[in-house]
């Protein structure tokens, strides 16, 4: 894993997902919109502050910028869901199973 990248990664995610141009969040936060792309790339990382700037100019808790676990190889991601289903109990399953043929179909 590598912090800069996945945190630029999510960055873009929640940003794209907000429909704001990457020169807009730039703009709305303050900064330059080079050093905004320099983020989203993973070559810089964001001080203390910036962070929160994003989190509320995204209106997301802070944290949720950090949630990356989902940004990772397709094989990593099928072995931790795996290791989750074994933890789910008959009832979890059969709702799991429902929402993953819906998401398919």
């Amino acid at each position: 894993m590598d912090l800069k990248k996945d945190f630029g990664m999510r960055l873009k995610e929640l940003r794209s997902k907000k429909g704001i141009t990457q020169y807009q969040l730039a703009e709305i936060v303050g900064i330059d919109p080079k050093h905004m792309s320099h983020i989203e790339t993973g070559r810089s990382f964001p001080k203390a502050d910036l962070i929160e700037k994003f989190a509320e100019a995204l209106d997301v808790e802070y944290t949720k910028l950090f949630r990356t676990e989902h940004l990772q190889s397709k094989d990593l991601l099928l072995k931790q869901i795996i290791s989750l289903l074994k933890k789910a109990n008959e009832e979890e399953l059969k709702n799991i199973y429902k929402i993953i043929n819906s998401l398919l179909e």
